[in-house]
């Protein structure tokens, strides 16, 4: 998974998404106000946080993307550096950004208030031992008591498994930086077996002097159930106290949308 070459595409391809954002504000303020997130990206919801007064930390493995964090957050006032995980000590700096894998990372601070993975960051981890080393890591760094939070789409096989295969226009945008036009083309299998599905983007950049770019990408996601989401929570040392199917709160169905735990460092 190439997520440095995909940083030039992040704020274009999120740039209207902001669902989750209310959701996660609303449990930061419950929990405490010093939150970690695990991959982060560009800052996308770092920001919003520490506006609201939370002290953040965001960690991601690409030094592409939190480059553009970094340059973004400094836009609006907030002097951030990129440091590896084993030089990140504690500090009173309101955020920071820390390069590290989500599965095996050490930060200096352990008692956050509230750790949250979103926009199925997680499911980049393609094995259960690998997802199951997240939510360690996670828990380590927690105070007793502390929140997680883990957003993930809820899958509907039928419905991967009937545009297998099939490209799509899923959509397109104006570079402001280079002037392009680009095109965002998604196709996606699904190994139901497995619990994956890989999707492959291709980004069809068409620039005002005519010349025509593309940068194929490819994402596996790696999906849960809700019994054995519950089930790594369990063994990570968390009690799940909600189960929601979407942002706004209502529970879990079958046919939500979403699958958010909001578990409890026990």
């Amino acid at each position: 998974m190439n997520f440095d070459a995909f940083a030039r595409f992040y704020d274009g391809d999120y740039r209207d998404y902001r669902d989750d954002i209310q959701l996660v504000l609303k449990t930061a303020r419950a929990a405490g106000r010093v939150a970690l997130e695990l991959g982060c990206g560009t800052g996308r919801v770092l920001l919003p946080l520490a506006e609201d007064g939370c002290h953040v930390t965001g960690i991601d493995t690409s030094a592409a993307l939190l480059a553009v964090a970094r340059r973004k957050l400094a836009k609006h006032g907030y002097a951030s550096e990129t440091v590896a995980s084993k030089t990140a000590t504690e500090g009173s700096r309101a955020l920071r950004l820390v390069q590290a894998d989500m599965t095996r990372f050490e930060l200096a601070e352990r008692e956050f208030d509230f750790a949250f993975v979103v926009s199925n960051t997680l499911m980049h981890l393609t094995t259960q031992a690998g997802q199951l080393k997240a939510l360690q890591c996670a828990q380590r760094h927690l105070r007793a008591g502390g929140l997680l939070l883990i957003d993930l789409f809820n899958p509907d096989v039928a419905y991967l498994e009937a545009i297998a295969g099939i490209q799509e226009l899923a959509d397109w945008w104006e570079d402001e930086e280079s002037g392009a036009t680009v095109l965002k083309w998604t196709t996606r299998n699904v190994d139901a077996a497995r619990q994956l599905q890989e999707t492959v983007f291709v980004y069809e950049e068409v620039f005002p002097n005519g010349r025509n770019a593309q940068t194929r990408l490819c994402f596996p996601l790696r999906f849960w159930w809700p019994d054995e989401g519950a089930m790594l929570l369990e063994r990570a040392g968390f009690t799940v106290d909600k189960l929601y199917g979407n942002f706004d709160g209502s529970p879990y169905r079958t046919d939500s949308e979403r699958l958010i735990f909001i578990a409890r460092k026990r």
